[in-house]
Parts: C-alpha cells; sequence; structure tokens
C-alpha cells in the first residue's frame, strides 16, 4: 500500500471517528457532554479566579506584572506545565501503543509503523493537553484583564499553546519508544531506579533551591528580592528552554510589540515539528520490535511473591477482617505496579509541596505581604483538587475494572457489601495519608497558627473521606464491566458525574469549614483590637464533617444495594 493512500486511510480513519463520537453525543450523550463540558468550565473558573485574585494582590503591591517578575512567574509556570506535559504524554502514548487491543490489531494490518504512531500521538497529545488549557488559559486571561494588553495577546493564546505542547509531547514520545525498545528485560527494575534516580535529583534540587532562598532572605541585602528567590529557578530562564520561548513571545504581544512576538513563536512550532519528525522516525525503526519484546517477555519468570510495602498496606487496615485485607493488598499491588498509576501523582504532590517551600518567602518580599492564612488557604484547596483528580481518575474505576472476572471474587466467603467496604478503606488510607502529609506540610512551612492548622488538618480529612465514599460508591453505582481501559471509564457519562459531585462536594467543605476561619483571622485588618477567636469560626465544622458522613455513607449504601442486585 503506497504511503500516501496509508496517510489518506487514517486520514479519512479520524475523522469517521470524530463525525461518528460527535454524532453519538448530540444524540444520546447529551447529558455526557453537557457535564464534560461543565466541569472543564468550573475548573477554568476557579482558575481564572484564583490567578486574577493573585495578579490583583500583585498590582496593588506595585510590582510590574509586564516586567521582569511577570515573566519570572510565567517562566516557572511554563516550565513547570511542560514537565507534567512530557510525563502525562509519555504515559498515555505508552498505554496507547504497547497496552491497547487497538494497538495489536492495526499492527496486524499492512500500516506503517510511523502512521500507527502518527494517529495515536495526536489522541495522546490531544488528550494529556487538555489539562494544560484548563489551567493554562485562565491564568493567561487573567494576567491579560490585570494587565490591560492589547488584544491580539488573546488572540496568539491558541498559537502558543499550540505549539508548545507539541515539542514535549514529541521528545516524551521519543524516550518511551527508545526505553522501551533498549532497555533490559528487567524493565520494571530499570523504570523503578530512573525514577528513583530522577526523584533524587528532583529533591537535592529543591533541597539547594530552598537553602540559598533563606541564605538570601537572612541576608536582607538591597537587591530586589522577588527577583532573587525566584532567580534560584535559573534553569526555567535559559533562553535554550521552551518555556522561555513562550514567555517572551507573549510578553512581548503584551507590552504591544507584536514584531518581536513572532520569533519565539516560530521558534516554538519549527522545534515541535523537527521533534515530532524524530519521533515518527524513531517510531518507524523501533516500534513493532519494541512491541514484540512488551509482548513476548519476561511472563513465563514472574514471580508473585509477598513486599514490603503489601505488608505495610495490610497493617495499615488490621481492622478488617482477614479475607478483606487481601482484597485492600490486590488493590494496592495493581496500583504500585503500574507507574501509570502513581507517577503522575507523585508529580503533583511535588509541586504542592514546592509551591509552599516558596508561597510564603515570595509573600514576605511583596510590598505588604499576604497573609498565610490566605496562602495556607490556597495550598489546602489545591491539595483538595488534587485528590478529586487522582481518586476519580485511579478509585473510580476499580470496581469496573473487575470487569467480567468478577465472578471470581463472588467465590470468596464475603458478602459484597464487604468488597465495597474494602475498596472503601483502600481509598481512604491512601487518601488520607496524602491529605493529611501535603496539608500539615503546608501550613507548617507557611507558619499557620495551630488553630489555623487544625481546621485546615479536619477539612483535609473530611475531603479525604467524603472522596473516597463518593468514588467507591458511585463506581459501584455505575460500573461499565465491558470497558478495560480506566481512562474512557473515567470520561465516560458515570466518570463526569463523579467529577462534578466531587468538586461540587470539596468546595462545600472547604469553604464551610475553613471559610471562617479565615475571616475570622483577617478581622484583625479591620479591628485592630480584636482578640481571640470568636465562636461563629467554627461554626462550619460540624456542617462539613455531616456532610461527610452522608458523602460517605449514602453512595457507599446505594453502591451496595446496586451490587446485590447485580449478576454476573
Amino acid at each position: 500500500m503506497p504511503s500516501l493512500d496509508q496517510a489518506a486511510v487514517f486520514r479519512r480513519l479520524r475523522l469517521m471517528t470524530l463525525r461518528n463520537s460527535l454524532a453519538v453525543a448530540l444524540k444520546s450523550g447529551k447529558v455526557k457532554l453537557f457535564t464534560m463540558l461543565a466541569t472543564s468550565a468550573v475548573v477554568a473558573g476557579f482558575v481564572y479566579g484564583l490567578a486574577h485574585y493573585g495578579f490583583w494582590e500583585l498590582a496593588n503591591a506595585k510590582v510590574p506584572l509586564k516586567g521582569i517578575v511577570g515573566g519570572l512567574l510565567f517562566d516557572l509556570l511554563f516550565f513547570t506545565l511542560g514537565g507534567m506535559l512530557l510525563f502525562s504524554t509519555g504515559v498515555v502514548l505508552y498505554a496507547s501503543l504497547f497496552t491497547a487491543p487497538e494497538a495489536r490489531f492495526l499492527l496486524a494490518t499492512p500500516a506503517r509503523a510511523d502512521q500507527i504512531f502518527a494517529t495515536k500521538f495526536r489522541a495522546a497529545v490531544a488528550f494529556s493537553s487538555w489539562a494544560f488549557v484548563i489551567l493554562g488559559v485562565p491564568v493567561l486571561v487573567a494576567f491579560g484583564v490585570q494587565a490591560g494588553v492589547p488584544w491580539y495577546f488573546y488572540a496568539l493564546i491558541p498559537l502558543f499553546l499550540l505549539g508548545f505542547v507539541l515539542l514535549p509531547g514529541a521528545v516524551s514520545a521519543t524516550i518511551a519508544l527508545l526505553l522501551v525498545r533498549f532497555l533490559p528485560k528487567n524493565r520494571k527494575q530499570a523504570f523503578a531506579l530512573l525514577i528513583l534516580l530522577l526523584t533524587l535529583l528532583l529533591g537535592a534540587w529543591l533541597v539547594r533551591a530552598g537553602m540559598q532562598a533563606r541564605e538570601a532572605f537572612i541576608s536582607g541585602g538591597k537587591k530586589d528580592d522577588v527577583t532573587d528567590l525566584l532567580g534560584q529557578f535559573q534553569l526555567t530562564q535559559s533562553p535554550w528552554m521552551p518555556s522561555h520561548w513562550m514567555t517572551t513571545g507573549l510578553l512581548a504581544a503584551g507590552n504591544d510589540r507584536p514584531a518581536d512576538a513572532l520569533l519565539p513563536l516560530t521558534l516554538l512550532w519549527s522545534h515541535g515539528l523537527i521533534a515530532y519528525l524524530i519521533a515518527a522516525g524513531v517510531a518507524r525503526l523501533t516500534y513493532r520490535t519494541a512491541f514484540d519484546r512488551v509482548s513476548g517477555t519476561g511472563r513465563a519468570k514472574k514471580k508473585y511473591r509477598a513486599n514490603v510495602l503489601d505488608r505495610v498496606m495490610e497493617g495499615m487496615v488490621f481492622y478488617l477482617s482477614r479475607p478483606v485485607r487481601l482484597l485492600v493488598v490486590k488493590d494496592f499491588r495493581t496500583f504500585r505496579r503500574d507507574p501509570t498509576q502513581w507517577v503522575l501523582l507523585v508529580i503533583f504532590a511535588g509541586m504542592l509541596l514546592l509551591a509552599g517551600i516558596n508561597f510564603r518567602e515570595f509573600s514576605k518580599r511583596v510590598e505588604g505581604g499576604i497573609s498565610a492564612d490566605v496562602l495556607s488557604l490556597v495550598n489546602l484547596a489545591a491539595t483538595c483538587v488534587l485528590l478529586c483528580a487522582g481518586l476519580s481518575r485511579f478509585i473510580y474505576p476499580l470496581m469496573s475494572l473487575e470487569g467480567r472476572k468478577f465472578w471470581i471474587l463472588g467465590l470468596m466467603p464475603i458478602r459484597r457489601e464487604q468488597i465495597l467496604a474494602g475498596k472503601f478503606a483502600f481509598a481512604a488510607t491512601g487518601t488520607l495519608v496524602v491529605a493529611v502529609g501535603l496539608t500539615m506540610l503546608g501550613d507548617l512551612l507557611l507558619g499557620v497558627g495551630p488553630v489555623p492548622l487544625l481546621v485546615h488538618l479536619t477539612a483535609a480529612v473530611c475531603v479525604g473521606l467524603g472522596l473516597s465514599g463518593l468514588n467507591v460508591g458511585l463506581g459501584a453505582m455505575m460500573p461499565n464491566f465491558k470497558e478495560t481501559d480506566p481512562s474512557k471509564i473515567v470520561v465516560g457519562f458515570g466518570g463526569t458525574v463523579n467529577m462534578i459531585v466531587g468538586l461540587g462536594f470539596l468546595v462545600l467543605v472547604v469553604a464551610c469549614s475553613s471559610g471562617p476561619v479565615l475571616l475570622a483571622s483577617l478581622r484583625s485588618l479591620v479591628n485592630p483590637s480584636a482578640e481571640g477567636w470568636p465562636w461563629w469560626a467554627f461554626a462550619g465544622v460540624p456542617v462539613a464533617v455531616m456532610m461527610t458522613f452522608y458523602a460517605v455513607w449514602l453512595p457507599l449504601a446505594a453502591g451496595a444495594r446496586s451490587l446485590r442486585k447485580s449478576e454476573f
């Protein structure tokens, strides 16, 4: 089959798939389409409000948004989002190229490897960059509103974003193909060593940056302290970094210099297209061989035995019966053995820790400062959003992924309600460790007082328990036993409803429990003679606890009824 015909066939395939998906969504899935769009709008609105408030605070503190401070902030933002794209695209593309049934079918046809790769690459970049668009566009729009940029700044945002997402996606695709092709047969050990090395390097960099920042603040120099702090991240300001090209071009457009914005835009697109051609060439040479290695090696040599982490997990749920503990360990083992399950969570958690380390010191260097209580509430909200996204991605599909093998669980000497309780215990245990750990570290780094710290920890526990109950219960109420891809289960109707309900729940809990405490802590700005904590500061905590009780009990009860009525 000529290459031109293959390209035309795949183009028609993509167009036909897109047209059929839209037709199905408009005819029978209007509620699903609406809920997906509504969820995206809610998240984008929340990010816009937070970014608008931050830029407003900087503008009131006489910080030049269009100057060096704005450039340093955008360098750090795009560098972080680019790193997220690098990891997320590689993870999604690996699953699409080496584990999806469609890949096996396409490789059995006369289609060239690079054509299959191109199809999967476009889908992976579109899927992984959706979060980038939801997070990046509201920040840029909020900057434009506060800084007073010309109209074409907003018109150039899509061009810059499309050019920017192409480069990290192509680089991660090339790395994924080469790793799968040339890593030794014990790939899990090699991946574990690679991730450990990257974690150690990131930790060393964070410690070094934190020590340098602390020394700079203690010295009390007369230089611009904000620039000194953000200057610790020199890598993000390198002229060789695509994130810096993005910042340079957007700031040039914001400062009414359209000609100066064209060169960075050209750099982004040219390097992105070249990287894509390199990735396609690597796929043409290595994809089939790499797929054969994944499909045909190491299966006969697997040794299933207990692991230290498994024993730790079993000990953390000691209060459950022995059969239920075994189910919890099974779910945990599945989670830890799949890097696509936990790598992104580690990255997001590291970003939150980095923000907690730098937020407080950054606010000190801004004239007038930003209250530690405000920053701690932002840290709590970000942690809760991370929990909502992580649980929706990993916990909600748990019941559906049992699939057609669910009848095996029915042979165990436990009731179906106990199966549900085990999955809730697994979700709640891991969630509480992450929620309490990130919230406590963030508040301690920000120097929050003991009363707000306890309230924030209470809110984090409530959000963790409530989201665990919602994800497990709704996952049992609306299972999809025919689907084997968890990402498709998450973006389905049930997953979309679960995400909306979870976001609404965490907003209510955080607002009821921590909102009054924040208002009480800030009242000294209006009334300097005010002392102590008024009773109304804690009035929302019982309400949050009550909402958590119902968020756990009602979905689990409904999910148990659904499981009892199901036939397998």
